[in-house]
């Protein structure tokens, strides 16, 4: 059965899109490949092939806007590593799609999650929302809740 509302819950979603600032564009790209990961996860309990492979190409397609959006030439050594965590991502999505290994999706969801959560930071910083004592202090903070946790990140979504 076709939801009666799909129409409405796409505009809404185009107008978030047309309308989010760079910024809240970039945390939504990592909130898709995430979701996207999470769905292809699914599909390989399932053992449900196309809904793996897309939901894997969905993640990749992603990551590869973020490669894209990284300025290399004018960047400094963080924009390279940047650069080389997403490629090494994505070499992983290849590996975990055709191994259907889900340990594979599960550390790309962690980087995506921690480079997430880096980013989310930094907007507040840069918005005065919070400060870098404030951040580093929540860092510190998770890092000693995760100690011993496999996969523990900063944060979760």
């Amino acid at each position: 059965m076709v939801n009666p509302y799909n129409k409405y819950i796409k505009q809404y979603q185009t107008n978030n899109i047309t309308t989010a600032t760079p910024e809240k564009l970039m945390i939504m790209l990592f909130d898709g490949a995430i979701q996207f990961l999470q769905k292809a996860k699914t599909a390989i309990e399932e053992k449900n092939l196309q809904e793996r492979a897309q939901n894997i190409d969905g993640a990749r397609k992603i990551i590869r806007e973020l490669m894209r959006t990284i300025d290399l030439e004018n960047g400094n050594d963080v924009s390279k590593q940047l650069f080389m965590l997403y490629n090494r991502m994505a070499m992983k999505l290849i590996k975990a799609n055709v191994s259907k290994n889900v340990n594979l999706i599960d550390e790309v969801i962690q980087d995506m999650t921690n480079i997430r959560w880096g980013f989310q930071k930094a907007i507040e910083i840069q918005s005065g929302v919070t400060s870098v004592d404030e951040v580093m202090k929540e860092y510190n903070q998770n890092q000693q809740n995760n100690i011993g946790e496999e996969n523990a990140g900063p944060t979760t979504i």
